[in-house]
């Protein structure tokens, strides 16, 4: 029999992590192009 409150802890940590993840303001902002360390030709 699978434990309940061991599904509840996993479940509540992935919860709190997607919550945290989610109301990161920067989540919808892509980087500048110019400070793209990729894309510098210096």
């Amino acid at each position: 029999m699978i434990d309940a409150l061991s599904l509840l802890v996993s479940h509540g940590v992935i919860m709190l992590t997607a919550w945290r993840l989610l109301s990161r303001p920067d989540l919808d902002r892509d980087p500048d192009p110019e400070n793209d360390p990729e894309n510098s030709n210096a």
